[in-house]
């Protein structure tokens, strides 16, 4: 028996690349959890998972976290249904022993194949194309799917393959490259008119622009230091917004045109988060991680959250990983607007978490050297 699990364990990488690229791969497709091909999918990636798991060896203080965690978010799960962070938890559980960079590397591929597949499908009418009537600026306008179950979804799936280029490639983007990512987001805009998704993506050439000039002047570790503050300092602007609304008509007024209603959603059930421990009985999705985060998974796993992904950014810094604490800074700013990022799925950046709570371990492939 023990000969068997070291022969399955020589190939522990491969069964969670199974898992997370068919996960990955599905959400690229357009697929959810009301597909029944994506739960079918799931089920048979999720026997990978486990199998990858039972050929790793943990210590037992890397058990006992993971069962923390596990019976925390199971405990939640019973009150509200809500299974979001479970599933990212499932991703950066079994990522230890994998190469990072090799996974999303590939998820890359993957995620930029279905995208243009699904996205030429619907627009050429092999597959439906719904449309959708939608509040833009103080009208509202017909925006179509192209193959997604939201305008949003179809637009974040460009930029999550354009951020994993980013990151996967590094310095070996060019100006032109980002020159051309932004093409591609403005022809994306004019077509699915999601401001929010073009901002992020200013917001991310921006970051990467500020990466290298400091460089230049061999500031960039305190630069990317000051990543580590931002799902802190944004997570704090989430919980002062609705009290500044309060106090202000105009003020109220002016967020919530430029946040389009998130402000007037989040107030309706502010009063009460102060009593969520463990969240609220009846769930209520938020477009913002923030306040999502808070009111569905209440104050403790709230705060574990923050804690987890600041730590995680500066163990990036650490190993001079700076491009994934920039894709991690991105989604925490892409997070201040949507829920998206919560989910390891979107935020690929968050496996690198795994490297926190395994980091006494080295991958499969560096133990080999």
């Amino acid at each position: 028996m023990l000969k068997l699990r070291k022969k399955l364990g020589e190939y522990q990488e491969i069964y969670f690349m199974v898992f997370m690229l068919a996960m990955t791969g599905m959400t690229s497709a357009g697929l959810n959890s009301e597909d029944r091909i994506y739960m079918m999918i799931f089920t048979a990636a999720t026997v990978m998972l486990l199998l990858k798991m039972a050929v790793t060896d943990f210590t037992l203080a890397e058990v006992l976290v993971m069962a923390l965690f596990t019976v925390l978010l199971g405990i939640i799960f019973l009150r509200s249904r809500e299974k979001t962070l479970i599933l990212t938890a499932m991703g950066i559980f079994g990522a230890k022993n994998v190469s990072l960079d090799r996974a999303l590397k590939y998820a890359l591929w993957l995620k930029t194949a279905l995208t243009v597949v699904t996205l030429t499908l619907a627009a050429v009418g092999v597959i439906e194309n719904v449309a959708q009537d939608l509040p833009k600026n103080d009208e509202v306008r017909t925006v179509y799917c192209f193959g997604y179950y939201s305008p949003n979804m179809a637009f974040a799936n460009i930029y999550v393959l354009l951020l994993l280029a980013v990151i996967v490639y590094g310095d070996r983007l060019k100006w032109y490259a980002y020159v051309a990512g932004t093409g591609i987001m403005l022809a994306a805009y004019k077509v699915l008119v999601c401001r929010t998704g073009m901002v992020i993506w200013g917001v991310t050439c921006l970051m990467v622009l500020g990466y290298r000039l400091t460089r230049r002047l061999k500031w960039e570790k305190v630069y990317m230091a000051l990543f580590t503050a931002i799902p802190a300092v944004l997570a704090a602007l989430t919980l002062v917004l609705p009290i500044w609304a309060r106090e202000n008509v105009e003020v109220d007024r002016t967020l919530n045109f430029y946040l389009t209603g998130r402000i007037t959603h989040i107030s309706q059930y502010f009063d009460g988060i102060g009593r969520l421990v463990l969240g609220a009985e009846i769930r209520e999705p938020f477009d913002s991680v923030y306040f999502h985060l808070l009111y569905n998974y209440g104050w403790i796993v709230f705060v574990l959250y923050l804690l987890a992904y600041c730590v995680g950014m500066w163990y990036c810094n650490r190993k001079s990983k700076f491009y994934a604490t920039i894709g991690l800074g991105a989604m925490a700013v892409y997070g201040f607007m949507e829920h998206l990022p919560l989910s390891v799925l979107w935020n690929l950046p968050l496996l690198y978490l795994s490297c926190v709570l395994f980091r006494e371990r080295k991958a499969a492939h560096e133990q080999l050297q």
